[in-house]
């Protein structure tokens, strides 16, 4: 699993180097793709830890 902060650091760096591209004159265009991860849920633990 990626780690939501791995993520927002990256996209903070890809905004820095775009900055600094387009201050030494390039032409530099950012899309925001999304990633929406399936959310796991865990089973709920409904064993008494008894026999019956």
């Amino acid at each position: 699993m990626i780690d939501p902060l791995v993520r927002k650091r990256a996209s903070g760096l890809t905004e820095l180097l775009a900055r600094e591209l387009r201050a030494r004159g390039r032409q530099v265009d950012v899309e925001h793709l999304h990633v929406h991860l399936p959310r796991v849920l865990k089973a709920a633990d409904t064993s008494t830890g008894a026999s019956a």
